[in-house]
């Protein structure tokens, strides 16, 4: 498993999108490391980042919404104040997990582009246990 590709990836993925908060999950569901969250946040009712990695595991995909609305066959239901309404942003690494990034929608959104270029990074180093916050930076930069 690597929980170091994993756990440098999530750094590195939050210094780039600006991101408050940041979790790294293998594929087993586990924490393998966070950022500004603590288990008093993870375990608040309008936490759902497992919920989120999940969906993007089984979907391949990123995925990009918010912790209000996850499933829109609920939003008539769901109530969550604006002040705690936050973007959330997957990225699955297949085979490995996913890294969790969010932040309070008032700080603004994350541009799919750098979804993408993130998307794309993870895919091609994926599993590199020796990969560093410069490799990936260098690597970042080739995808403009």
């Amino acid at each position: 498993m690597s929980d170091n590709f994993l756990t440098t990836l999530m750094e590195f993925a939050l210094q780039k999108t600006g991101a408050e908060r940041a979790l790294a999950v293998d594929t087993g569901m586990n924490v393998l490391g966070a950022i500004n969250l603590d288990d008093e946040a993870m375990q608040a009712r309008d936490f759902n980042a497992m919920d989120c990695v999940r969906r993007a595991l089984n979907n391949g995909e990123p995925l990009i919404t918010n912790n209000a609305v996850i499933d829109p066959n609920q939003a008539p239901i769901t109530n969550t104040q604006f002040r705690n309404l936050r973007l959330v942003i997957v990225i699955p690494v297949a085979g490995f997990g996913a890294v969790y990034l969010d932040q309070t929608i008032s700080k603004g959104v994350i541009s799919k582009e750098t979804v993408n270029r993130l998307m794309t990074l993870a895919a091609d180093t994926a599993g590199n246990e020796a990969v560093s916050m410069d490799d990936l930076a260098g690597y970042y930069q080739t995808l403009a």
